[in-house]
């Protein structure tokens, strides 16, 4: 209740007056979005998901009763609001000769499934733009979320684990090279959506590690028919900072290294859209994508050492208004592959996944042009479950499927 409580106060702060005569003060203005989103959920069998399921990521394996039947082949049905937000757009006088603006966005999806329905900061930025670079600070989308290229579903999750999912604390600096592409690097930390250990998922192992993740983006053709861009990055976790030899505990030494490379592209052909792109990377779990790392052995002084486990994923999406302003078709098909570690793994795996591979194909249609609209959807998944060998490549898989459907009423203001 006083997570409520504290978010109403906030927000009634900016719908007092301004009475003040300070002219900088009345160049400061607040505008007021959001919307109201009510979903309800059929999946044809138990799922890998989180947040009471409304997050899918692939079909729940078989399990069998001493009869032989799959106790996961069950139906399940919810409905859930946790998805409404609150939004406030904020723009303020010049700093630097340079654009002043900011947002704070918030939702009731809570930080982790334990906290779900409680108050969640999606996002806490500042952006000064000048007339050809941008400065970027605060939790934003992370750079691997194209946000100008993103699967337009009606699911929760933005197609997880087929298209990489997380928001963080980042600095990032933009460059426009031309009228057309631009170039960004930044440096960020992580919060809600971590990196997995020995202790479960927490972003101490970034912080451990005493240095920020690094990405840079490109992108081409911003104002065209016709955009294609690439996004590269590197991250060093800290798995431990000590670890015991018989009975005797030493300061750790080991660390571990991944990189993920991500090439993304949008087409507009008339009132339609095509969007693609492909993702490979090492150790991409804060991500909600399949992989991680795990324990391959010891080095010279008894200490555990780590290998990558690495992903592949591709995805297309297409969407088409060609039926009139209040008809939206679309379609998002995507590939998840796991290609196993680096080198074989001898210890404990800290990665999500356990499967080979797993395939989505969801049509969609939204009605409405408005402030209300109806959303609906279809995803079918099939995940290919296995045994995995030492290098992590599941071998003798087994497809399992389902089929999900959702209904979404959105109210936007």
């Amino acid at each position: 209740m006083k997570n409520y409580i504290l978010l109403f106060s906030f927000l009634a702060l900016f719908l007092v007056p301004n009475t003040s005569n300070s002219q900088e003060e009345e160049k400061v203005t607040v505008k007021i979005s959001g919307h109201v989103w009510t979903e309800s959920i059929f999946d044809t069998r138990q799922t890998v998901s989180t947040r009471d399921g409304d997050v899918l990521l692939f079909p729940a394996n078989e399990v069998l009763d001493a009869n032989g039947e799959d106790i996961n082949a069950k139906s399940n049905f919810n409905m859930l609001n946790i998805h409404s937000r609150a939004r406030l757009k904020i723009t303020a006088p010049s700093f630097l000769n340079a654009k002043v603006s900011g947002l704070i966005e918030a939702d009731f999806v809570g930080s982790s499934q334990d906290h779900i329905g409680l108050l969640r900061l999606r996002h806490a930025m500042v952006k000064l733009n000048w007339e050809k670079s941008e400065l970027l600070a605060g939790q934003y989308w992370h750079p691997m979320f194209t946000t100008d290229v993103y699967p337009q579903v009606v699911s929760w999750g933005a197609a997880v684990p087929y298209f990489p999912l997380e928001r963080s604390a980042q600095i990032r600096y933009s460059y426009g090279v031309s009228a057309n592409s631009k170039f960004s690097i930044a440096v960020s930390t992580q919060l809600d959506f971590k990196s997995t250990g020995p202790k479960g998922a927490s972003a101490d192992y970034m912080r451990n590690s005493s240095v920020p993740e690094l990405n840079a983006t490109y992108v081409l053709g911003l104002k065209s028919n016709f955009l294609i861009g690439a996004n590269v990055g590197y991250k060093t976790l800290k798995p431990q900072l000590s670890y015991t030899v018989g009975t005797s505990t030493y300061k750790s030494e080991e660390s571990i290294g991944s990189y993920h490379l991500n090439l993304f592209s949008k087409i507009k052909i008339d009132k339609a859209a095509i969007r693609l792109g492909a993702l490979y990377g090492q150790n991409l779990y804060e991500f909600v994508m399949l992989g991680g790392y795990g324990v391959s052995g010891t080095n010279s002084e008894g200490e555990d050492t780590y290998t990558n486990i690495t992903t592949g994923s591709y995805w297309l999406d297409v969407d088409s208004g060609l039926f009139g302003e209040k008809i939206t078709l679309g379609l998002f098909a995507g590939y998840t592959k796991n290609y196993g570690s680096d080198d074989p793994i001898t210890g404990p795996i800290y990665a999500r996944g356990g499967i080979d591979n797993s395939y989505r194909i969801s049509p969609r249609i939204v009605y409405g042009a408005g402030n209300v609209r109806f959303r609906f959807e279809v995803s079918h998944d099939t995940a290919a479950y296995g045994t995995p060998d030492a290098n992590y490549k599941v071998q003798n898989t087994n497809n399992v499927s389902n089929t999900r459907f959702v209904f979404a009423t959105t109210l936007h203001f």
